[in-house]
């Protein structure tokens, strides 16, 4: 089994589509790349209450449309976008407090973002906080 390389211009990339979202007035709880085991890739994991209605369709729409005219360096299949309210996101709490070993995960800026070995966590939101970016 070999380990994939989280690189800067995925960092970057992440952190320009993220600033996009917040700029578009779309309600991200929590953004974080990940090292999936399970598809031996890094995913870009977006939160989002945009995906619980009426599912993650429009989602993928809404952050397809802002990665428009942006060079990310990284594709919409790189991307997985969840609800705060599904069981995948409260599974994604617990791994990533595995991942972290209960460090703080509040980072503020989006071009700031904190690393572990597994995830880079670009902000990252308390299940009873309300949808909106940290300013």
């Amino acid at each position: 089994m070999y380990k994939t390389i989280l690189v800067k211009q995925m960092i970057d990339g992440g952190g320009q589509l993220l600033q996009k979202l917040d700029a578009r007035g779309i309600p991200v709880r929590a953004a974080l790349w990940y090292d999936d085991p399970e598809k031996l890739a890094w995913k870009l994991i977006i939160v989002s209450s945009v995906a619980s209605n009426p599912g993650p369709l429009e989602a993928y729409l809404q952050v397809q449309t802002a990665m428009n005219g942006l060079d990310l360096g990284i594709a919409l299949d790189d991307i997985i976008v969840i609800s705060p309210n599904s069981r995948r996101f409260e599974d994604l709490q617990k791994t990533m407090e595995g991942v972290t070993k209960g460090a703080f995960l509040h980072p503020k800026d989006p071009s700031r973002g904190a690393a572990f070995d597994d995830a880079y966590v670009y902000r990252w939101l308390d299940k009873k906080e309300e949808d909106r970016p940290i300013v």
